[in-house]
């Protein structure tokens, strides 16, 4: 997460892995679990996290003033850690209610290097609860949605229904539906759909960077209000400006982490390209500027003109990674292997991959965790 190159549930900008796997893993590695019980926890953790998520979500509100995984992942964390220790149900709804006690964050951060301490406070919040929880300590009841609960805190006030929502817990999963984000690239997925249409046109055109005279990008407003910094002064903030985005990709390709180092920023011939690209609001698609929640299934324009006055033009409604367009186990073996490549030995990077894609039938996940650990 701190890098923005995590999972994210489509349409609710909610990151559970970055909050729920720290926990499964720990408590399995210290209590020697299987990976099938890691599974299991893992798919519940991010699943509560991912609802209550979705009712703190209004236009206006989320993402806008609090942080979903701080509030939401303490919550789902503390549900997680309670399955890994086989919580009984008093315990389990003291865990909880200890659990929201501990939830906050706001989203000031988002573009810094903090931006993934709610995620790890939230972590904290949630295994400590549990851990509390199981050695007796007696949490309140109905924290998430009584008077004075999380809710009444962080909430979209009456125009959410709490009961509708956890009633649909596990109905669909929200992995399935809307369904998962897994990024193919280290940057807001907001701007996913411009990258793919700038390369595209490159792909299809074959012409250098230095042909490229002006461009013109048209995204939905809610993008637009998603990525801030036309600007950026550095790689927290070129993740986070569309501007950026789209000129790095015209000068390397597909944007990989070396292209949001402070340097890559900076470079007179990033801020050269930067100059040419303009980011406009396309025409309203009916969908409210607001709706955050809408960026993962909202399209984008990119128009060039090149030298000699030609004009090339792609739009791209769902970027790769995307739900609609899923990275298959080839790239997502390729994608841990470029994250992983200067901490693990290549032995090591293999054998979490094999054991993660059979993490079902893993006696005991010591083993995996070890691998991880160099």
């Amino acid at each position: 997460h701190l890098l923005d190159f995590d999972d994210e549930i489509a349409g609710r900008g909610i990151h559970p892995s970055s909050v729920i796997f720290p926990v499964v893993m720990a408590l399995a590695e210290m209590n020697g679990d299987t990976g099938r019980a890691v599974l299991n926890a893992f798919t519940v953790g991010c699943e509560i996290t991912s609802k209550v998520g979705a009712m703190l979500s209004s236009p206006g509100f989320s993402g806008k003033i609090i942080s979903g995984d701080g509030i939401a992942g303490a919550v789902g964390a503390a549900a997680a850690a309670g399955l890994m220790l086989c919580l009984n149900q008093e315990q389990m709804e003291s865990a909880l209610g200890l659990a929201c006690g501990g939830a906050g964050g706001i989203n000031a951060g988002f573009a810094s290097p903090s931006r993934a301490l709610p995620q790890g406070r939230a972590a904290m919040a949630g295994m400590s609860a549990a851990l509390l929880a199981e050695k007796g300590l007696a949490g309140p009841r109905q924290a998430i949605e009584g008077p004075g609960g999380l809710l009444d805190c962080f909430g979209a006030g009456g125009s959410r229904d709490p009961s509708a929502a956890l009633f649909r817990l596990a109905d669909p999963y929200d992995v399935l539906q809307p369904g998962i984000i897994l990024k193919a690239y280290p940057c807001h997925s907001a701007a996913h759909t411009a990258i793919d249409a700038t390369m595209q046109l490159v792909q299809q055109y074959g012409f250098q960077p230095g042909q490229v005279e002006s461009v013109r990008v048209e995204v939905p407003s809610a993008t637009l209000q998603s990525l801030p910094y036309a600007d950026p002064r550095d790689g927290w903030e070129a993740r986070y400006s569309l501007n950026y985005v789209v000129a790095a990709t015209l000068l390397y390709g597909q944007p990989l982490l070396e292209q949001f180092a402070d340097a890559a920023v900076q470079d007179s011939a990033a801020q050269d390209m930067l100059g040419r690209v303009m980011v406009a609001p396309a025409e309203s698609s009916g969908v409210s500027d607001q709706d955050s929640g809408r960026l993962a299934s909202l399209g984008c324009t990119v128009s060039m003109w090149l030298l000699g006055g030609r004009e090339i033009s792609h739009r791209v409604e769902f970027a790769r990674g995307f739900p609609e367009l899923p990275l298959d186990s080839d790239e997502l073996d390729a994608k841990f292997l470029y994250c992983s490549r200067y901490i693990l030995p290549p032995d090591h990077i293999d054998g979490a991959i094999g054991q993660f894609r059979d993490l079902a039938n893993v006696v005991d996940v010591t083993g995996l965790a070890s691998i991880l650990g160099g």
